[in-house]
């Protein structure tokens, strides 16, 4: 048992160290995108912002794990970092403001969701369809690279204009905390800013700072899953333990996945909260495309670049194709939950949430019939 607990408790505790720390990561990243159209900024500067720690883990999981192993991990936090931006994100985000206010749904712009989605389904089939060809090379990666190019190019190409975020009194009396208050809740921001207005330098250095942070998080969180999939593990003075012994690509579809996406759930509730409804979902959209293009082909480029391309076994291929049909299909579904009707209510939120319970029982079931 004691097996079990010590990589559960490591990956809740990086969990909320990357919370914490994205939170600061996320205010530097607002004020660098404060002049982008909503649904622009949302699909850009926080999908970057919020998904560096899917970047971060799936680049430690290839150089640390290594070829099969290391690939299954970033996969399977890419996938499950989708499925989670797409079916709870949102939802949340939704949830959180019905119960605040008087309103019976969100209302969100279709045009929006249309074009994130027909983005994120087409990105999905070409991955599925490059590991379906057993080998992924630097080629295949770079396409990825290129895509996401591609589609901040037309972003900003189609983007009409901009709006300013007054940063002037960034903290009332209320809000203002002691260096000390501020290091017990890991508070970044005031712990490198202090109580003081936000400015350009001010927020690269918590862009930067907080980047750093991130990263050294998530290779923990990277040895937390390995433990937790090993049949057996060591850790250094405590001595050896027993995991759950089932494929890297089933602890990471869950555990690394929603480990990864805490600031991806907190700068979309932020937005809603704030009445940026197309912001709060464009991120999570925007977020998955990311995931699938940089956070999943960069570390891909790098490796392969290096050491070869990695070529698949018949059943890594047939668990990723198995896992595939749910991938894909939520996806879809939750693109047309979207756009069905004049907004999102709690109904359609929670159907979403319910369905997400569904794949995470699928992943476990599966995981229990590998053993």
């Amino acid at each position: 048992m004691l097996g079990l607990i010590l990589p559960l408790f490591l990956i809740i505790f990086c969990g909320y160290v990357i919370w914490r720390a994205g939170d600061s990561f996320i205010e530097g990243s607002n004020y660098i995108g404060r002049n982008l159209q909503d649904g622009v900024k949302g699909a850009t500067i926080n999908a970057v912002a919020s998904s560096m720690p899917e970047l971060f883990i799936s680049l430690f999981f290839l150089f640390y794990l290594k070829d099969l192993s290391g690939f299954s991990g970033s996969v399977g936090t890419s996938f499950g970092s989708v499925l989670f931006n797409s079916l709870i994100i949102p939802s949340i985000a939704v949830l959180g403001v019905l119960s605040n206010s008087n309103k019976t749904q969100v209302k969100i712009s279709k045009k929006i969701i249309i074009r994130d989605g027909v983005w994120l389904v087409f990105i999905e089939l070409l991955v599925l369809y490059f590991i379906l060809q057993k080998e992924i090379g630097w080629k295949e990666s770079l396409i990825l690279i290129l895509i996401y190019c591609l589609y901040v190019f037309y972003l900003f190409k189609t983007m009409k204009g901009g709006h300013k975020i007054d940063y002037k009194t960034p903290f009332s009396e209320k809000e203002k905390l002691s260096l000390l208050s501020a290091f017990m809740i890991l508070d970044l921001k005031r712990l490198l800013v202090g109580n003081k207005q936000l400015n350009a330098k001010k927020a690269w250095l918590i862009f930067i700072i907080s980047s750093l942070i991130i990263g050294f998080v998530c290779y923990f969180l990277v040895i937390a899953c390995g433990w937790l999939g090993s049949e057996t593990y060591t850790v250094p003075i405590l001595g050896s333990f027993n995991g759950l012994g089932v494929p890297l690509l089933f602890v990471a579809l869950i555990f690394a996945a929603i480990g990864s996406s805490f600031p991806d759930s907190i700068i979309s509730y932020k937005d809603a909260q704030k009445g940026n409804y197309d912001d709060a979902v464009s991120n999570a959209y925007g977020s998955n495309i990311f995931n699938l293009c940089i956070a999943l082909g960069l570390p891909l480029f790098i490796y392969t670049l290096y050491n070869g391309s990695i070529v698949l076994t018949e059943d890594l291929v047939s668990l990723i194709s198995s896992i595939s049909i749910w991938f894909l299909g939520l996806s879809v579904v939750s693109i047309l939950v979207y756009i069905h009707g004049e907004g999102i209510n709690k109904t359609k939120s929670y159907l979403l949430i319910i369905l997400y319970f569904l794949f995470v029982f699928y992943i476990f079931y599966s995981a229990s019939q590998s053993v």
